[in-house]
């Protein structure tokens, strides 16, 4: 009875381990063969001597809009996380975490958005 006790633990705790593990090992493996694949596309369309789109070139269509997005999300998450944790008693300053790494977004978001903006103004002067 306890062998089997011990087993059903030992599995749980390596499973529990292995999973977060698994799912970023597949998300890098997918993000991964996707620039892959772009590269090869690049290299044949240089190859034949066509004009390479800028969609293919550009990793982001806004370069800030992914970090204001994220930024919002995890200051939430982690807002809704610590009012969770406090009302059943948990530490809630757990939630402070995704909530400081969400603010931490929303900061880098300013910032290149400032450093944007000058150079944007320049080539429409130029224009």
């Amino acid at each position: 009875m306890t062998d089997n006790v011990t087993v059903v633990a030992v599995l749980g705790i390596i499973l529990g381990v292995m999973a977060p593990v698994l799912l970023v090992a597949c998300i890098l493996f997918y993000k991964h063969r996707k620039l892959r694949m772009t590269h090869e596309t690049i290299l044949r369309l240089a190859e034949k001597g066509a004009a390479i789109p800028p969609e293919l070139l550009s990793q982001h269509s806004e370069p800030g809009a992914s970090d204001l997005r994220r930024g919002n999300v995890l200051s939430l998450i982690g807002v809704a996380l610590s009012i969770f944790l406090y009302e059943v008693g948990a530490p809630w300053s757990i939630g402070l975490i995704p909530m400081f790494a969400g603010i931490g977004y929303l900061i880098t978001w300013k910032i290149e958005g400032r450093q944007e903006r000058p150079a944007a103004t320049k080539s429409i002067a130029t224009v």
